[in-house]
């Protein structure tokens, strides 16, 4: 897991670019997980730097659906997507909208501090149209559906022919869409949501998620037709002033 790990910090000094020893390439640091109340306010030059990332690596590519998974619960995924889809609502003035596509532990209602009834599950269960389940948050021109009120089979959703047609219809309406999604290795449905979008940003937590962990998520998600964009590094811990860690 050393030489993994030490792939990986070689990687992220070369801005990204793919080291030969890693067999996944890290396309930007995250802070440490805030508190949910905290959230929306959380400051985002790395997810600026992380939104430059993604659109550098597939220059020419329409890049518009993004889905941000963990490998497991707790990695940071669902921090990580909400303050990308902040930064991109409120630095770049963009619409976007989040989807909160982890129904098994849902977290963004709690971010913004939003009712969690009428959301996703809801838009399947009743085929209503989705624009009365979509709220608008302060965060600019951020929008967010939550994962709603009705407990349902999450892999039959995501295969349904109305979730399709969700997110047709959502894509005309915004300039990005961001899918909190639920972890890889622990739940089926996040193969059968990476088939739905553009591509997967893989959320792994620094000095705990093992090398053969993140690999086998990479691959699940390869072999079910999932394109996986790169890796978010989390919670990083700097044992240096992180000054000093930029200069080496």
């Amino acid at each position: 897991m050393g030489k993994y790990f030490e792939a990986l910090e070689r990687a992220e000094k070369a801005y990204g670019r793919r080291a030969p020893e890693a067999p996944l390439k890290p396309i930007a640091e995250t802070p440490p997980p805030i508190s949910p109340s905290e959230a929306a306010h959380e400051p985002m030059d790395c997810y600026e730097a992380l939104k430059t990332n993604i659109l550098s690596h597939h220059p020419g590519q329409t890049i518009k659906t993004i889905l941000f998974l963990g490998t497991t619960h707790g990695d940071g995924a669902s921090t990580t997507a909400i303050n990308f889809a902040t930064t991109l609502a409120r630095s770049f003035r963009l619409k976007v909208l989040l989807i909160e596509a982890n129904l098994r532990t849902p977290g963004v209602h709690t971010a913004f501090r939003i009712e969690p009834e009428r959301g996703l599950s809801d838009i399947m269960s009743n085929g209503d149209k989705p624009d009365f389940y979509i709220k608008k948050v302060k965060s600019g021109n951020l929008s967010v559906v939550t994962a709603g009120s009705k407990l349902t089979e999450a892999v039959s959703l995501f295969e349904s022919d109305r979730f399709n047609e969700f997110l047709t219809s959502v894509r005309v309406a915004f300039d990005y869409i961001i899918l909190d999604g639920p972890p890889i290795t622990s739940f089926s449905e996040a193969r059968v949501l990476c088939t739905k979008v553009d591509g997967v940003v893989i959320v792994i937590e620094a000095g705990k998620t093992r090398e053969q962990v993140a690999v086998r998520a990479k691959k699940e998600l390869e072999e079910a037709g999932g394109k996986v964009l790169g890796v978010v590094l989390n919670k990083r811990k700097f044992y240096i002033p992180e000054w000093i860690y930029k200069r080496l």
